[in-house]
């Protein structure tokens, strides 16, 4: 970075009736964000990025504007369960990130023969998964 603070490239005005379509938009990006992650395709990934941000701007930008009004529209109220559902999902991509990076830092530290730390995973279900050997600690 030179120095240079560049500002955000202004948003086009967003009206209430696009918050519909903007969070059904962000719902399949999300989608889409997480099989990017699954196969693991980072050029996908990366591909979302600039709409996905774009679409929470405008979101934000509509959050803010609804919020501010008293009462607040009933079609902005509408669209919450929907939210939240975007915001689990992005939540859930985080996580599988995270564990892919952990993965992969684990690997390197293998590579260059270092002792990899112990590391916890979560299974299927979530819950945190134990390591190999330690019931059987339990059990003696």
């Amino acid at each position: 970075m030179n120095g240079d603070l560049r500002a955000a490239p202004p948003l086009p005005e967003v009206r209430l009736e696009d918050a519909e379509p903007l969070t059904e938009r962000l719902q399949a990006l999300l989608a889409l964000e997480f099989e990017a992650l699954q196969a693991r395709d980072v050029p996908g990934f990366e591909a979302l990025q600039g709409e996905k941000n774009t679409v929470l701007q405008s979101l934000a930008a509509l959050a803010q504007w609804a919020t501010a009004q008293s009462p607040v529209p009933a079609a902005w109220g509408n669209l919450q369960d929907t939210l939240l559902s975007c915001r689990e999902a992005h939540l859930r991509n985080i996580q599988l990130m995270q564990r892919q990076l952990q993965a992969v830092r684990g690997a390197l530290q293998a590579l260059q023969g270092e002792e990899a730390a112990a590391v916890d995973l979560y299974d299927r279900l979530g819950r945190m998964s134990r390591p190999q050997g330690t019931w059987s600690k339990h059990l003696a």
